[in-house]
């Protein structure tokens, strides 16, 4: 494991892995999941590929995965937990606050890991679960995905509401 890699694992141990624990997230590597009857939610961490030696970033990728509605869109099928990416919708963090831009935190072996841990945190706290909340709603989901212009997943989710309008 690269010295960035071990820097970055400290700064979610810090505040972020408790946090999520104690909310009913379980941890498999960088990835935290909670399961309801319906759906699992997905946090993600993303480092960059760029980083290098002392110093990187990392951002987080949340999503929510309906295995009834990937079923009903003929989504390739998943062994065991998804990825982000195999969530029926997902978002990167930047996009859910209002400047609408992408955020990556940069730490380095001088960083102050418990403020950078403690932002993530409250990042997540203020933007990560008020979106996984509300995407607890496949009315929400529906809404979402034909925002963003995915009128094929809206179409999904309509004919498994049945919704016929």
């Amino acid at each position: 494991m690269s010295e960035i890699s071990k820097v970055i694992d400290t700064v979610l141990k810090i505040e972020l892995v408790p946090f999520l624990k104690k909310l009913g997230f379980k941890k498999k590597g960088r990835n935290f999941y909670k399961e309801y009857d319906n759906r699992i939610e997905v946090i993600n961490v993303q480092a960059s590929q760029w980083n290098s030696g002392q110093s990187g970033r990392f951002t987080l990728n949340i999503g929510v995965y309906y295995p009834e509605i990937a079923k009903l869109a003929e989504a390739p099928s998943i062994t065991g937990l998804p990825k982000e990416y195999n969530c029926t919708l997902h978002e990167r963090i930047g996009f859910l606050t209002s400047e609408q831009r992408d955020i990556w935190w940069e730490v380095d072996s001088h960083s102050e890991l418990s403020i950078v841990g403690a932002d993530v945190a409250n990042k997540v706290r203020q933007y990560c679960l008020p979106w996984l909340d509300k995407m607890s709603d496949l009315v929400n989901v529906k809404t979402s995905a034909s925002e963003s212009q995915n009128s094929l997943l809206a179409a999904v989710i309509s004919l498994y509401l049945g919704d016929t309008s």
